[in-house]
């Protein structure tokens, strides 16, 4: 498995351990609660909730105190703490070789970029792998000049400037390396939108 491109059994596996924990870590909680801890939406959690019921790793009880009926608790059973502490073991594994599989793919699309020319780059996207680029061009000839990304509320990232759209258009920069780590079409999709020509447009080999 491409670890860029997560499939939807690896994010379905983060969400149920995302629950986990959040069950772990108090005796009663509801959905609500689940919601709010993990960042998933209510449909989310009941969807993970139902596959750990599925499982056995959790039951569920009325709330005894509170005044609505229909309002219940889920609580981790022994099989779901040993299950919970395999997955946690799995994806401590799955973020070292993301980690470095991302890493091998920066070196190689940063190797390639020089030896093409390019000096000045852009990145698109606010990630680790933004973060690794600024780390390697240090040791090379390429100097990244700004950063683009639309969930980025902050004026910079990582000591980076964070360009509008219109940026984009100004050739202060020979390339545009596209450093998020999902959706990779629509970021590719997005930059020619924005007037960046496919030759300039490079993503992690």
């Amino acid at each position: 498995m491409d670890l860029l491109r997560q499939d939807s059994a690896t994010r379905e596996d983060l969400g149920m351990l995302a629950v986990m924990d959040a069950l772990a870590a108090k005796d009663q909680v509801t959905q609500r609660e689940l919601s709010r801890q993990t960042g998933l939406n209510l449909k989310k959690v009941n969807f993970c909730l139902h596959k750990l019921l599925e499982k056995g790793y959790i039951k569920f009880q009325r709330a005894l105190h509170s005044p609505d009926k229909r309002v219940y608790l889920y609580i981790l059973t022994p099989a779901g703490l040993k299950a919970k502490s395999e997955l946690t073991y799995r994806f401590l594994k799955f973020t070292l070789a993301f980690y470095n599989q991302v890493e091998a793919k920066v070196q190689q699309t940063l190797v390639a970029m020089e030896k093409a020319g390019v000096e000045r780059v852009v990145l698109y996207g606010a990630s680790d792998a933004a973060r690794m680029v600024q780390e390697q061009t240090r040791a090379n000839g390429i100097k990244v000049v700004g950063i683009r990304d639309e969930r980025c509320q902050d004026p910079e990232f990582g000591g980076l400037p964070l360009l509008r759209v219109a940026d984009l258009q100004h050739r202060g920069w020979d390339g545009v390396l596209i450093t998020a780590l999902e959706n990779l079409d629509a970021a590719e999709h997005f930059l020619q939108e924005a007037g960046v020509v496919s030759s300039k447009i490079w993503k992690l080999s």
